[in-house]
């Protein structure tokens, strides 16, 4: 029967059958659910009894091991320590404190580490005599029947016994073996020892005497050279006369800086009187005439012919004044007379005065070109005596500069000499102390107190790390060969699968609410199972809200997947947030729906889509739950497989959307039947449901490939009855939840 009801918010905003729109990464699960293929933290709690007692028993068998190494095949390790010596760039240095070059120390300290346990070193070992008597219990072994010793054998045996290395951060190399008699590692250790220190010092003396000698050599030729330099000396001063050369430099540098102020002055002699020169000429051969210095007129005018006619002229003129005196005119004869002889004097006066004017002029040229010839000359030969003045410099210079070189070469020489001295006397002291080689015991071998091999710890850490890390890998290997779904870390190991969320098992409830697994969140709404389904609510919703979608398909991977109990359950919490809800029963292979609301099984679904009954008369309100109703599967004569697939299907969703806010539709698992595919194309959304310890990881990726390559937009994965391991988060998840509400019952009681 059906029932009227008040209308509904919408569930999502958007129109139906829209677009998809972008949401969470399909990889990431709901709620913060871990991604990792395996949770280190739950596998060490489901297995912790197995891996304590397992390691238990590594440690006893670490003990006993201990116990049977050290009677069958203990070990006594002995040891020297060697202290090695920076360079001494310095050989004055000798004793005391020298720079480091650490490099360098380094690659010493290496490679004698390695001349300790060389071929050499261990084959001189075995050739001694006292090897057997100190060790025999070690040597017994390369005594052949004959009482033959294999020196050869018993030298690669030492190479692998005896050891040498650089202990860190410091300057001390430490040189070890063991032995299973502490009196024959000592030995063995104090044989090699003394074996490379033999070595060590026909190598140091072999270099100290290198070193001298090159030291003397080097020495000898410094000495003649200082005798040959002081020679070549000598035979300069002797034949250059070097006690007057320095007095014959200082008088030709004066004798130069004297002609060069002779040779300034001429030279400035030179310019003027070409100057002069050059504007007499501009006279002579321009068209203005000549301009005529005062000097030259005023020798002119004392000339005595000049002086004459001009004492003449005056006379006449005094006579001619005279005459004016005496009454006598200009128009008289005598006066006419004597004014032209006046005329004919001065004219006579001007001729000669221009005449002697020239004559000075020219004779003033002829010696201005007289004398810059001779200052000409006079230059030259300044020029030539400066030169030959500087050549004589020169020379003086050279032999005085190659007496100051030799000096300065004998000067080195004898330094040179000096430090070579110093360095054979540092040589000499150097070999007379401890540290020539560079390399001193700081601590000698002795024999062991203790064993050094086995060391109960170290056999106990063994045991217990072979059979605990055994067990572990084991343990790891069956998780990760084990293929079935456990919880979400395992959903989310299938590439782009997203965990919607996580149902536990009905037995992990302790709280003793739950009865009946599909109607937990009805009967039992403050239970932790209830509070999954909230959680499961929050995101499913989200998401079809945002996608416009109206109608869920729930699809289970196997029998017994839950999707039933899931789809009940979920429609109840649907309806707790205050959503019309249709529950639709479209297993037609093993319905249920009727069986968990005490229903008829018919009519229903497949009579709906037979044509026989509309959706309002087959729907069924729950009397229990306003706001739930119920399509059971319907006749199961008319349980057509098909018809799920066909547009009756179609329709009824369309109208069932129409009226109610969410459509859910319990289907056939998706193993046995393609009913939850063919439903996929008709509904807007879907749900796969997988049992924990149920179904594999790979039936999930192939149902959930499957479903996403259908119309409808696939939600995500729920895994269903999920189990807490040994104490892991979702037990104690449970339990703290049971205790927050059983709380804060009693406080509101």
């Amino acid at each position: 029967m059906s029932s009227t009801n008040t209308p509904r918010t919408p569930v999502g905003p958007g129109p139906r059958g829209g677009a998809r729109p972008g949401g969470p990464s399909p990889t990431s699960g709901a709620g913060g659910l871990p991604q990792a293929s395996l949770d280190p933290v739950k596998l060490i709690k489901k297995y912790t009894w197995l891996i304590a007692a397992m390691s238990i028993l590594g440690g006893a068998f670490g003990v006993a091991m201990f116990f049977g190494l050290r009677i069958v095949a203990p070990q006594y390790t002995a040891e020297a320590i060697f202290l090695c010596q920076p360079v001494q760039t310095d050989v004055t240095q000798i004793g005391g404190e020298a720079r480091v070059d650490e490099g360098e120390i380094d690659r010493f300290m290496l490679t004698q580490a390695q001349v300790m346990v060389s071929e050499t070193i261990m084959t001189s070992v075995a050739s001694d005599n006292r090897l057997q008597a100190e060790a025999p219990n070690w040597t017994a072994k390369f005594v052949d029947d004959a009482g033959n010793f294999n020196r050869i054998e018993a030298a690669q045996a030492l190479a692998e016994t005896v050891k040498a290395g650089v202990v860190p951060n410091t300057f001390f190399i430490r040189m070890h073996a063991r032995a299973g008699q502490a009196a024959a590692a000592a030995a063995l250790v104090r044989l090699a020892r003394e074996a490379y220190q033999n070595q060590l010092r026909q190598r140091t003396t072999r270099t100290i005497a290198g070193t001298r000698d090159a030291l003397s050599q080097a020495l000898q030729q410094t000495t003649r050279q200082i005798e040959d330099l002081n020679n070549r000396r000598a035979r300069l001063v002797r034949d250059e006369d070097l006690d007057t050369l320095d007095g014959d430099r200082s008088e030709g540098k004066l004798a130069v800086d004297r002609i060069n102020i002779e040779l300034l002055q001429v030279t400035q002699d030179i310019e003027s009187a070409q100057v002069a020169l050059d504007r007499y000429d501009e006279m002579l051969e321009g068209d203005t005439g000549i301009e005529y210095t005062d000097s030259q007129r005023s020798a002119t005018e004392a000339d005595p012919i000049v002086a004459n006619l001009k004492t003449q002229i005056k006379q006449l003129e005094a006579d001619l004044i005279a005459m004016q005196n005496s009454g006598i005119r200009p128009g008289h004869r005598t006066y006419r007379q004597l004014e032209a002889q006046i005329d004919g004097m001065t004219q006579t006066l001007e001729s000669i005065r221009e005449e002697r004017l020239r004559q000075y002029f020219d004779a003033e040229v002829d010696g201005l070109r007289s004398g810059l010839a001779q200052l000409r000359a006079q230059r030259d030969d300044l020029l030539e005596q400066r030169e030959s003045l500087r050549t004589e410099l020169n020379d003086l210079t050279r032999i005085l500069a190659e007496i100051d070189d030799i000096d300065r070469q004998i000067q080195r020489a004898i330094d040179r000499q000096s430090t070579l001295n110093e360095d054979l006397s540092g040589i000499e002291t150097a070999a007379s102390l401890d540290t020539a080689s560079r390399v001193s015991v700081e601590q000698t071998e002795r024999v062991p107190d203790r064993i050094s091999f086995p060391k109960l710890p170290i056999t106990t850490a063994f045991g217990i790390l072979l059979f605990g890390g055994l067990t572990t890998g084991l343990v790891v290997l069956r998780e990760l060969l084990d293929q079935r779904v456990k919880g979400a870390a395992d959903v989310a190991m299938i590439p782009r699968t997203r965990v919607l969320g996580v149902i536990p098992d009905t037995a992990e409830d302790k709280s003793g609410r739950v009865t009946d697994a599909g109607k937990v969140f009805r009967d039992a709404p403050e239970s932790a199972l209830a509070e999954s389904y909230r959680q499961l609510r929050a995101p499913l919703l989200k998401a079809m809200q945002r996608s416009g979608h109206r109608s869920l398909l729930i699809v289970g991977g196997m029998p017994g997947s839950g999707t039933t109990t899931v789809a009940m359950n979920l429609a109840h919490a649907l309806v707790a947030a205050e959503l019309k809800v249709l529950l639709v029963d479209a297993n037609f292979r093993r319905p249920g729906l009727h069986q968990q609301f005490s229903l008829a099984e018919a009519p229903g679904l497949a009579d709906v889509l037979a044509g026989d009954k509309p959706l309002a008369e087959t729907v069924v309100a729950d009397p229990n739950e306003p706001g739930l109703f119920i399509l059971p599967a319907g006749s199961a004569d008319k349980r057509v497989f098909e018809r799920l697939g066909g547009s009756a299907m179609g329709e009824l969703l369309e109208e069932a959307k129409g009226a109610y806010d969410l459509v859910i539709l319990d289907v056939a698992p998706g193993m046995i039947s393609s009913d939850a595919f063919t439903l996929a194309n008709q509904a807007d959304a879907s749900l796969l449901v997988v049992r924990a310890m149920g179904e594999k990881r790979g039936l999930v990726a192939r149902l959930k490939n499957e479903l996403a390559d259908s119309k409808a937009e696939f939600m995500g994965v729920l895994v269903n009855a999920a189990r807490s391991v040994a104490g892991g988060y979702m037990g104690k998840n449970i339990k703290t939840t049971n205790a927050y509400q059983n709380a804060d019952a009693r406080k509101s009681a």
